[in-house]
Parts: structure tokens; C-alpha cells; sequence
């Protein structure tokens, strides 16, 4: 793996941790990375000397706002492929490493041009934001896109892939929409309603 690879890496898994409120010590970024607490350290002051993060003794590494973004760009990357990856019926087995592998070779044009397709592919399959639907409106979860902790937070409350939803209060109505999912009721806000992926029925 190249260094520019490794730095994204790095970044993209910082920023995943910064997203689930995990503490991120030099011993908890390598068990992630299955790689050896001393590889860590030396990726660690690389990475402050370019200004990517700051290591507070207490708090342990903190992104700065251009490395932050980095991971925020690069985990975009990542869920993207993982998305085409299923579209294109990909092994699900084999879907998150080869989605590790590509994140660090497409550019912007590769990944607007995935962007796109997969924006097409959403019109013409039917699939729907929850958000988008309205009252009495029904199907099925394709797939969840959001951060790892709100991925287990939906999965845990029903939101799982193939699960059945049906619409009993609309946005349009209030703030929080009331669900039916698997025939068990949930109140679900706009911003979580938006990660979540249906094929109308």
C-alpha cells in the first residue's frame, strides 16, 4: 500500500471513530487496523506533522478540520462502492474489502460518474428515501446509508435490509413520521428518516 493510500486510511478510520464517539488511543486505532501499536505511533506524528490531527494525552487523537474532511471524503467513497458493489451483485462477503481497495484509487469524475448511475438506478428501480414517502405509502428496505453507529442504532430498532415499512404518518403532517416496520410502530425523525433506502411497493 502505498503512503497517500495509508494516509487515507488512517483518516477515514479516525473520522469513522470520531462518528461513533469512540476514544481514539494509539491501542484502539490499531486493534482496527490490525496493525502493531508501534505502526500506529509513527503514522500518527506523520499525520500531525501534516496537519491532519493533534494528540491530546487525555482525549487521545483529535482530526483537525482538513483532516477531517479527508475522512469524510474518503468514507463517502467507501459507502458509494459498497453500494455499487451490491448493485452489481458483488459477493456480500466480498463487498467491504474490495470497497477498501477502490476508495483509494477512483477520482472525482469516477466517483460522480458512480454517483450518477446509482442516482438513475434509484429513479428507474423505484427506490425511495423513507423521507420521500407518504402517508400509506409501503416497501422495503434496499439498504441504510449513515454512519456506523446510526447503521446499528436503525438495524436495531427494525430497520433491517428486506424489512417491510409502511408510512402511517407522513413529514408532511408533523416533524416525526410514525412507521409500521415488520408491524411494530416507530416514530422516526426527518434527518434519520433520510438515511434509509425503499423500493416502493
Amino acid at each position: 500500500m502505498e503512503e497517500s493510500e495509508r494516509i487515507e486510511e488512517y483518516l477515514e478510520i479516525l473520522y469513522r471513530m470520531e462518528l461513533n464517539g469512540e476514544k481514539a488511543t494509539t491501542v484502539n486505532i490499531a486493534k482496527k487496523l490490525h496493525v502493531a501499536p508501534s505502526s500506529v505511533t509513527e503514522m500518527i506524528q506523520k499525520l500531525a506533522e501534516k496537519g491532519y490531527l493533534v494528540y491530546n494525552l487525555y482525549r487521545g487523537v483529535e482530526l483537525t478540520e482538513q483532516g477531517r474532511e479527508i475522512g469524510k471524503k474518503i468514507l463517502g467513497r467507501h459507502r458509494l462502492i459498497e453500494e455499487f458493489l451490491k448493485f452489481i451483485n458483488v459477493d456480500e462477503r466480498r463487498i467491504h474489502d474490495l470497497a477498501c481497495k477502490m476508495e483509494h484509487v477512483i477520482d472525482d469524475d469516477v466517483f460522480n460518474g458512480i454517483s450518477n448511475l446509482l442516482y438513475k438506478f434509484r429513479e428507474n428501480g423505484n427506490l425511495k428515501l423513507l423521507s420521500e414517502l407518504s402517508e400509506g405509502d409501503s416497501g422495503y428496505v434496499v439498504t441504510v446509508h449513515a454512519d456506523d453507529r446510526n447503521v446499528k442504532n436503525l438495524m436495531n430498532i427494525g430497520f433491517a435490509i428486506k424489512a417491510s415499512v409502511k408510512v402511517k404518518r407522513s413529514l408532511i403532517k408533523r416533524g416525526t413520521m410514525i412507521v409500521s416496520v415488520n408491524g411494530n410502530d416507530i416514530a422516526i425523525d426527518e434527518e434519520m428518516a433520510k438515511f434509509i433506502v425503499l423500493r416502493k411497493e
